[in-house]
């Protein structure tokens, strides 16, 4: 039976082969020893075989030599390297998180950010103190790659010092992510913070204006649902669906409260107009709110022969959740004459 000696002189031999076979038998043994042997193969193999065989290897060891070897890989120059000593980071879980600590509050920028990627859509629990260092990074890129991580894993103990960030004003990049976050993780709280950082809706750019509109549709109230609509009349039409996506959030939260009659002609325009064909889905989904009404229900029925398909769809999708008799006779015999797969899928279902 081969030894773990002669798996790793075999690390060397000319054949890929052989040294693919021989990284993977070091990682089976499970021999801390077998750690630094395949870490200086790793810093002249040509062969990505042979690479991914030496990773595979470093996950499988239990020791805390291949969580060290790792750590060193975070400095490489080659990004392959980096990325895979992510990767079998990630793998080896929180056994991996002390050292990472000490990488965050001693390791070069690049490292530090490195961290953050080995944690992303990581629970945060036990990488508590890595992301109390990270949100005090110097360096906003950093700053910013935590707040989208505890944004992705609902980190709602950090809600607080997300809302700090936003209010601090430090940069544009960072205030969006803080607003993503918030947009999963907020409460009355996080809202109040979010006015008083935006007091006025209209006047952000572009960028910024999506994401608040994504949070204020997570946690708006009619309040906002008014404000929110009246970006309607002064901003282009590319961010129209956004706008709608925001007041459809705020309607199915408070229906009672917000004025959603208000906007009847121009959810009606947008659905009938050349507005980008994501608006006017938006639209015809919002008019489904009204479907109680006559009107509204003949209009979304003739929806149903419009020539763009998504407005179809949200025609199919807004009757259906109407509570009239005669909707599965009138879905069924449009479904005759349907030539859309996917429009035939839905009207069928």
């Amino acid at each position: 039976m081969s030894s773990l000696q002669e798996f790793m002189e075999k690390l060397d031999w000319p054949d890929e082969a052989e040294r693919t076979y021989a990284a993977e038998d070091i990682g089976y043994l499970n021999a801390p020893e077998g750690v630094p042997p395949l870490l200086e193969r790793l810093g002249k193999e040509p062969s990505r075989a042979v690479r991914d065989a030496i990773f595979q290897a470093l996950i499988r060891i239990e020791a805390d030599a291949a969580i060290e070897g790792s750590i060193r890989l975070l400095g490489s120059d080659d990004p392959q390297i980096r990325n895979q000593a992510v990767e079998v980071l990630r793998a080896k879980g929180q056994a991996s998180f002390p050292l990472l600590n000490t990488v965050m509050r001693e390791g070069g920028k690049d490292e530090r950010k490195l961290v953050l990627d080995v944690l992303s859509g990581v629970q945060v629990s036990g990488a508590e103190a890595i992301y109390e260092a990270a949100l005090s990074d110097p360096d906003p890129n950093v700053v910013i790659t935590a707040v989208e991580n505890l944004g992705r894993t609902q980190a709602k103990q950090f809600r607080g010092r997300i809302e700090d960030l936003l209010l601090a004003k430090s940069h544009p990049m960072l205030d969006g992510a803080c607003l993503e976050a918030l947009a999963g993780i907020g409460n009355e709280q996080s809202l109040v913070a979010i006015r008083r950082r935006f007091p006025d809706l209209a006047s952000l750019p572009d960028f910024l204006l999506v994401s608040c509109l994504k949070a204020l549709g997570a946690l708006g109230t009619d309040g906002e649902f008014e404000e929110v609509a009246a970006l309607l009349t002064v901003r282009g039409p590319h961010l129209r669906p956004a706008i709608l996506s925001a007041l459809i959030a705020v309607h199915q939260r408070h229906p009672a409260k917000s004025h959603i009659e208000d906007l009847l002609p121009a959810l009606q325009a947008m659905a009938d107009d050349g507005d980008p064909p994501l608006c006017r889905y938006q639209a015809v989904r919002a008019l489904g709110f009204l479907s109680s009404r006559d009107d509204i229900y003949s209009f979304l029925v003739s929806c149903l022969s419009s020539p763009e398909r998504l407005v179809r769809l949200g025609a199919i999708e807004s009757l259906r959740a109407t509570e009239r008799p005669g909707v599965e006779s009138v879905l069924a015999a449009h479904a005759l004459k349907e030539t859309d797969e996917e429009v035939l899928q839905a009207l069928s279902c």
